[in-house]
Formats: structure tokens, C-alpha cells, sequence
């Protein structure tokens, strides 16, 4: 759009959300779940206020444009679905889990899980970032919008946390001062 700037864009993309949301919304509502759904459209009006700059000057071609951004927002949500799909068949096809603290492995998945639940949602998300999305240090200290200190600090405890909640559940496999003496030295 000539001669609009990109406070007179956000401006309009501001007017335009009410005339659009139900549009974009019910959009989304077709092609997958209502959580999902209410997720994707959140996502879509944050890329389009990140992409205003790009706001066609037609309203129509705008709502356009806002479902294509719809569009390839639930093709991520989707994507990320099968990714999660896939690592559970490869956890599930393991032929023995590893149990955290060696021993038996009945139940470690599982313990894993309840362990995991009982962590505040900030400690969770840290460790997803960390072991599950691979981020390394810096990466996460990205996406938290903290520093990597923080991480460092808010890992260390989180594990701790996380440690506890399976000692818990099984205290005859906590890890004795030795190991974690041997743990600690290397």
C-alpha cells in the first residue's frame, strides 16, 4: 500500500480484526480441534501485526491474505502434531526404556510423565526446550527472553525439581552421594 506508513497500517489492521475474526476463526474451526483452532487464530493475528508492513490496501485481499497466514499456521500446528506423533511411536517402540536412575524400568516412562506434570509450567517448558526441541543454551535464553545465565540457573533447579519428583517415586533408585560425587568430577 503506497503512501501508508506502518503506523497507519497497524491502525488498519487494528479496524480490520473485528470485521475478520469470526471469518478467520471459522476458518480455522474447519480444519482442525477449538483449542487448535483459537491457538492458530491468536498465532495469525500476531504474524500479521509482525508482517503489517505487507497489509494489502484492498479489505478483501487483506481478509485473503489473513487466511493465508491461517493457512500456513495450521500447516505448523500440524506439522509440530506429526512430529509428536513420531516421537511417541519411537519412545513406544523402545524395547526397554531407560529408567532414570538405572534398575527396573517398569513404569519410568510413566514415572517420567507424573514427574514432569508436578513441575511448575515455567520448568517444564525449560526442559522441553532443552531436551525435546534440542535448543542449546543461547537458544533457549532466546525463545524466554531471558539470558543464558538465567537458563543456566532455572535448568539446574528445574532438574533438581525433577529429580526429586522421581526419587519420590522411586526411592529405592535415587542416585546415592557417590554417583552424584562421580557425576559432579567429571
Amino acid at each position: 500500500m503506497l503512501g501508508m506508513d506502518g503506523n497507519e497500517r497497524g491502525e488498519r489492521l487494528e479496524r480490520l480484526f473485528r470485521p475478520t475474526y469470526r471469518r478467520v476463526t471459522a476458518y480455522c474451526l474447519r480444519r482442525t480441534g477449538e483449542a487448535a483452532a483459537h491457538d492458530a487464530v491468536a498465532e495469525v493475528y500476531a504474524v500479521a501485526w509482525r508482517r503489517r508492513r505487507q497489509l494489502p490496501a484492498d479489505d478483501e485481499e487483506a481478509v485473503l491474505w489473513l487466511l493465508g497466514i491461517a493457512r500456513r499456521v495450521l500447516a505448523n500446528q500440524e506439522r509440530g502434531r506429526r512430529r509428536w506423533a513420531r516421537l511417541l511411536l519411537r519412545v513406544a517402540e523402545r524395547s526397554e526404556p531407560r529408567p532414570p536412575y538405572g534398575g527396573d524400568s517398569s513404569g519410568a516412562g510413566d514415572d517420567l510423565a507424573v514427574a514432569l506434570a508436578r513441575l511448575p509450567v515455567s520448568d517444564r517448558e525449560l526442559l522441553r526446550l532443552a531436551y525435546w526441541d534440542d535448543l542449546s543454551r543461547a537458544g533457549i535464553a532466546s525463545v524466554l527472553g531471558i539470558s543464558v545465565g538465567a537458563v543456566d540457573t532455572r535448568m539446574h533447579r528445574a532438574r533438581q525439581r525433577l529429580k526429586q519428583h522421581l526419587t519420590t517415586a522411586h526411592p529405592d533408585q535415587a542416585p546415592t552421594k557417590e554417583k552424584e560425587k562421580n557425576h559432579a568430577e567429571r
